[in-house]
């Protein structure tokens, strides 16, 4: 088993039958979070940006895994959506908001 991270980011394109509280617990059952843990506090991430850590044991067959899972969740649904997956095997990632400062 090798310990992958997974990238999930979607877009909506048709909002008929989209209940956002519903998608990203159903996304969270899957080990997905719109959230990320900065030291002791959870940060979210962008709208519709999820990540996820997974033992698997070959990474091409976890993003299958996970865009079938996905996909599925969204066609029950009647939610037309744009995906994308990324998995790696390390991952370097943060969240910063950034403020327009006045001059």
């Amino acid at each position: 088993m090798q310990h992958y991270f997974v990238f999930l980011s979607f877009e909506v394109l048709s909002s008929m039958g989209y209940d956002r509280d519903f998608i990203h617990g159903e996304l969270e059952e899957l080990g997905l979070y719109a959230q990320i843990r900065l030291g002791n506090t959870l940060q979210p991430l962008p709208e519709g940006t999820f990540i996820g850590e997974y033992k698997f044991e070959d990474k091409e067959e976890l993003k299958n895994t996970i865009y079938t899972e996905v996909s599925e969740l969204f066609n029950k649904h009647g939610v037309q959506a744009r995906l994308f997956i990324a998995v790696s095997e390390k991952a370097t990632i943060g969240v910063e908001d950034i403020t327009a400062r006045k001059s």
